[in-house]
């Protein structure tokens, strides 16, 4: 009896650990698509789990109607997972469905919309458009801050005041967990002081200064809430911990004070334009990517390779040359 109890409890505990390995915003990603799939199989009278190539392959056939392929190969995912989950052979698997996926890719795929990324000149604009009340120092220095570390918005905003070792030299910031680093080993970033008209260090050592009305705990978060009743307030009493899409909103007001279109920013745009602007300054790619954290090197040679296209362009010595073509025709 005890070893049946012994072996329930080992599921129980085998159960939550499987759970952990997954983060809170890939477990949403699976409801939502697993929701999106079963419904479409209820209005078909199909059955979802286990579903069967066939299936799956009509539902795909469905969706390249309307869907992006980057909405269709994360179902894809969504549907592999729930059926491993349950104990069932994953139908995405099968060839025929991997032969439709690549067919709807070659027929209506087209180059994944990203945004756009901010230059560091660019950056220096949307800063100098934050006033010195509490609201502006907040936003200057998750802009200068997400900027200078290439960090997510939600590492970003999961950032304590202790994750930022203040010194002569600069800011070294820890990440404790992020999208890549879901068993949280951590990871050291760091942000040395800028000389001239702007630092990145400098706005958020004001932003902290500003905060400390009273000594700040290690544990306490650096951007949190400031809330409707603290606009155009020189302090305000903060709230909580600042939600991940609200540094999203922060890249798209500001940008848009520096007169640009604010629908082509968003919080990816402060990541990405540091690693855009690095490439095309030569800095070596291990370099970015160790600052960067970025898994895929493919996606980091696509920013790289956007920032050098105007270094790296054989048009201007073509420009200012002789052709060796015209001079051995004449």
């Amino acid at each position: 009896m005890n070893d049946i109890v012994s072996l329930r409890s080992l599921e129980k505990r085998a159960d939550f650990f499987a759970a952990a390995s997954l983060s809170a915003a890939t477990k949403r990603a699976y409801e939502t698509d697993w929701k999106h799939f079963l419904s479409w199989c209820i209005a078909h009278e199909l059955e979802a789990l286990p579903a069967t190539p066939e299936t799956v392959c009509l539902y795909l056939s469905d969706m390249a109607e309307t869907a992006a392929v980057s909405t269709i190969v994360r179902r894809m995912t969504s549907i592999t997972a729930i059926h491993g989950a349950a104990g069932e052979f994953s139908p995405v698997k099968d060839d025929r469905v991997n032969r439709v996926l690549k067919g709807i890719k070659r027929t209506i795929g087209t180059a994944p919309e990203q945004t756009r990324p901010i230059s560091w000149i660019e950056l220096k604009k949307l800063v100098s458009k934050c006033d010195s009340l509490m609201i502006g120092l907040r936003d200057a220095a998750i802009l200068s801050l997400g900027w200078a570390s290439a960090a997510r918005r939600s590492e970003l905003v999961a950032l304590n005041v202790g994750d930022l070792e203040i010194s002569d030299q600069g800011i070294l910031m820890t990440i404790r967990r992020s999208k890549t680093d879901q068993e949280g080993q951590g990871h050291k970033i760091g942000i040395p002081r800028a000389k001239g008209d702007f630092c990145p260090v400098a706005t958020v050592e004001r932003w902290l200064r500003r905060r400390q009305q009273k000594p700040l705990d290690a544990d306490a978060p650096v951007f949190v809430k400031i809330g409707i009743h603290g606009r155009g307030k020189w302090w305000w009493e903060p709230g909580g911990r600042l939600a991940a899409r609200m540094v999203s909103e922060v890249v798209k007001r500001y940008a848009a004070f520096a007169g640009l279109d604010a629908a082509q920013y968003s919080a990816h745009s402060l990541r990405r334009g540091f690693a855009t602007e690095a490439g095309a300054r030569g800095i070596p790619e291990r370099i970015i990517s160790r600052h960067t954290r970025h898994r895929s090197i493919q996606v980091l040679r696509g920013y790289i390779d956007a920032g050098s296209i105007w270094q790296e362009n054989p048009l201007p010595a073509i420009y200012t040359s002789t052709s060796t073509i015209a001079r051995s025709e004449q």
